[in-house]
């Protein structure tokens, strides 16, 4: 059962369709409608009735299912819930909390595992000297070491030298004494042309002379660089018209380049080239240095 209410419609023609009046009916609540309508149609012509239809028949409709009001409906059975919908974004982080009291164990066997170490810091200043410790007990002898290579005394420094004078007249004052014939020069370390031994091997040397006079003689044994030398030691003897032998002699340390000589001074009576009464200057390497 429902129930038609009356209802105005603003006809498209007025002078055919007027006012149309409600229907109770049975059935459909647009058959009544249609009845009213049909006759009013009739009425007109054909191009006319296609366009009241054209125009009415939805207004007629729309406003029939707008008014009319049916018995309750059933509830049909639940649809089936659809797809779960996309992932939202992401929210605000929100505010960091405060920070919460400390926990509490009661057992020691609830203690997680220890962490991984952390890295190393930075040294510290360094601390003041500490007190020297006692003597420790001498370590175990080391191993023996490799054969060393069998000693040659042909290898070891050497430096040597014995000349006589062969010039019979008297040396010059304030020059060395040439003693030009040589005995012995190893290394060719003294030089006979100028009397002058010079030192290559720094060390200790031994120099001495031995030489015949006939009258009064003084001699220095002098050491220097180049010509200029100083006196290190003299030797003095006092004769009238007699043969005599003088001798002396003086232990130098010499370094490299070092040279020296023997010098006569204004008593000079030094003879040398006779037969039987030679004159001799002699000197050689005591120990080198390290």
């Amino acid at each position: 059962m429902f129930e038609c209410v009356r209802s105005t419609y603003p006809p498209p023609f007025p002078s055919v369709l007027g006012e149309v009046s409600s229907v109770r009916a049975k059935g459909s609540p647009n058959f009544a409608g249609l009845m009213v309508f049909g006759k009013a149609v009739r009425m007109l012509s054909t191009k006319e009735t296609v366009c009241l239809l054209l125009v009415c028949l939805p207004t007629a409709w729309l406003a029939s299912a707008s008014s009319c009001q049916g018995p309750a409906l059933i509830p049909g059975i639940p649809g089936r819930p659809g797809p779960p919908g996309s992932n939202g974004r992401d929210g605000v982080d929100g505010l960091k909390g405060e920070r919460g009291p400390p926990g509490m164990s009661d057992d020691s066997r609830d203690a997680g595992e220890p962490g991984e170490p952390g890295e190393d810091g930075h040294p510290g200043k360094v601390g003041p000297k500490g007190p020297a410790g006692s003597k420790g007990p001498p370590g175990p002898p080391g191993p023996r070491g490799p054969k060393g290579e069998s000693g040659d005394y042909k290898t070891t420094l050497k430096s040597a030298f014995s000349a006589a004078r062969g010039v019979s007249m008297l040396p010059r004052r304030t020059q060395p004494v040439r003693f030009d014939r040589v005995i012995v020069n190893v290394n060719r370390h003294y030089e006979n042309r100028y009397g002058r031994f010079t030192c290559e091997m720094p060390g200790l040397y031994y120099f001495t002379y031995h030489v015949t006079s006939r009258g009064n003689l003084c001699v220095h044994i002098k050491k220097g660089q180049g010509s200029r030398g100083e006196k290190v030691v003299g030797f003095c003897d006092y004769v009238h018209n007699t043969f005599q032998v003088t001798t002396g002699g003086v232990v130098l340390r010499l370094a490299e380049g070092e040279s020296v000589w023997l010098e006569p001074t204004e008593k000079n009576s030094l003879i040398g080239g006779t037969e039987g009464a030679d004159s001799i200057f002699s000197g050689f390497l005591l120990f080198p240095d390290a």
